[in-house]
């Protein structure tokens, strides 16, 4: 089941989105300094990112019953 495409999906995403949050944490003063339209560029290329996620969440889910909020008994 770990070996599925959408759970390696799932993962990488994951890992793609907490290394944009490391890099714009990390480079907050330049993101506060770029115009507006490389701001939204950037902010929705995010929200694209989170949205992917979360629909490999839910396929997941559906297919293999995987809810990570069981682990916090949520």
């Amino acid at each position: 089941m770990l070996l599925a495409p959408s759970f390696n999906s799932l993962f990488i995403t994951g890992f793609l989105i907490l290394t944009i949050l490391i890099i714009v944490i990390s480079n907050f003063k330049k993101f506060v300094r770029l115009d507006y339209y490389r701001k939204i560029t950037l902010l929705s290329l995010i929200a694209i990112t989170f949205g992917v996620h979360g629909l490999i969440h839910l396929g997941v889910e559906v297919n293999y019953g995987f809810n990570p909020y069981n682990w916090f008994n949520i």
